[in-house]
């Protein structure tokens, strides 16, 4: 393969692709899987649609692989290979009492690992062995880049639970400060390959705790949302609406100045849910407004008259964050100087 990529190139290859494949993968269930696990109990042919949207969900480190190969311009067999050892060195899959079961959606951070040594593999040996490629490059790319994932996942975690004992570190302090530091750290977190969701479920996130890294990642949404309005087309900024901001991944690592509005949004995140009293449960940590998952269990724990707690709720997840990042953007256009709007362009083959 007469193929030559700096190593920039070959990095922000497999971050865009992974961008685009975490939306493809998690956007169904996100939109529809609130509805439909409601919806799941009067019919079995509704369960099975509920199943089809977790099915694709499970899915998601062999629709990043193959994706990733696609901004490499690899075929559509070198393409499985790839997404076959994503799907073997993620994580997802896992051996229990003899079966193999989806467990998760995977650890991303490892599927980054696995992308680089498969990508870098299928660069350097296709074509290397003639007419017995077939037959070898799928050992090579699929089996032990996956095998080698399968080996470093257990330490690749340890980034993870790392982050997580931190994060565990915040809710032992007062409630305001802990709300402020979890939304702003989930703000800074959103939008890079590690997964929120799985820091909340290890660490057990629940009442305020929970409430905070829900808003932070209202907060990393709207960031982008406001940055992204004028120089992405309305596809990127329904996505971004919906509350997909990782696929803006690509963009954050080039632009770590968007780091700043991440903070001050989160800050003022923080604050809402501490003065609103949004708690929510580890497995509702993560999602934000998509789905209306956040605000769906946000709402059960607040007392009173329902109607002022829908009304705070709304201008909780839905009117103030979104005034207060556009504020926030607009000044960090007139006060930051490598801040413009150009840096959150998003380009799906960079």
């Amino acid at each position: 393969m007469d193929r030559h990529f700096t190593v920039k190139e070959f990095f922000f290859n497999i971050l865009n692709g992974i961008g685009v494949g975490i939306v493809i993968a998690l956007i169904p269930n996100a939109i529809l899987g609130v509805l439909f696990s409601y919806l799941s109990q009067f019919h079995p042919v509704l369960e099975m649609f509920n199943q089809a949207l977790l099915l694709m969900q499970y899915a998601m480190s062999f629709i990043i692989g193959i994706i990733v190969a696609n901004q490499f311009k690899f075929q559509a067999t070198d393409a499985v290979m790839i997404g076959a050892a994503g799907l073997i060195g993620s994580g997802a899959v896992k051996v229990q009492n003899g079966q193999f079961m989806f467990v998760s959606i995977g650890d991303v951070v490892n599927l980054i690992v696995v992308l680089i040594i498969s990508c870098y593999l299928m660069i350097k040996l296709k074509g290397k062995f003639g007419s017995l490629d077939m037959l070898i490059m799928p050992i090579f790319i699929s089996v032990v880049s996956g095998f080698i994932g399968m080996l470093t996942l257990p330490y690749v975690s340890n980034v993870t639970k790392g982050i997580g004992k931190l994060i565990e570190q915040f809710s032992t302090l007062n409630p305001l400060l802990m709300c402020i530091l979890i939304a702003i750290t989930y703000a800074l977190l959103m939008v890079t390959p590690i997964s929120v969701v799985a820091i909340a479920t290890a660490v057990g996130l629940e009442g305020l705790s929970s409430g905070a890294g829900n808003m932070g990642i209202v907060a990393a949404c709207v960031t982008f949302l406001m940055g992204s309005w004028k120089v992405n087309d309305k596809g990127i900024n329904i996505v971004l609406i919906i509350g997909a901001a990782k696929m803006m991944i690509p963009v954050y690592f080039k632009n770590p100045i968007i780091a700043i509005p991440l903070i001050i949004n989160g800050l003022m995140s923080g604050l809402l849910t501490y003065f609103v009293g949004i708690k929510g449960t580890p497995m509702s940590t993560g999602f934000g407004y998509t789905g209306f998952v956040g605000p769906a269990n946000a709402i059960k724990y607040m007392d009173g008259s329902i109607i002022v707690n829908i009304v705070l709720l709304i201008f909780a997840y839905f009117v103030i964050p979104f005034v207060f990042a556009y504020i926030v953007h607009r000044l960090c256009l007139k006060l930051l100087p490598k801040y413009n709007q150009e840096m959150f362009l998003f380009k799906e083959n960079a």
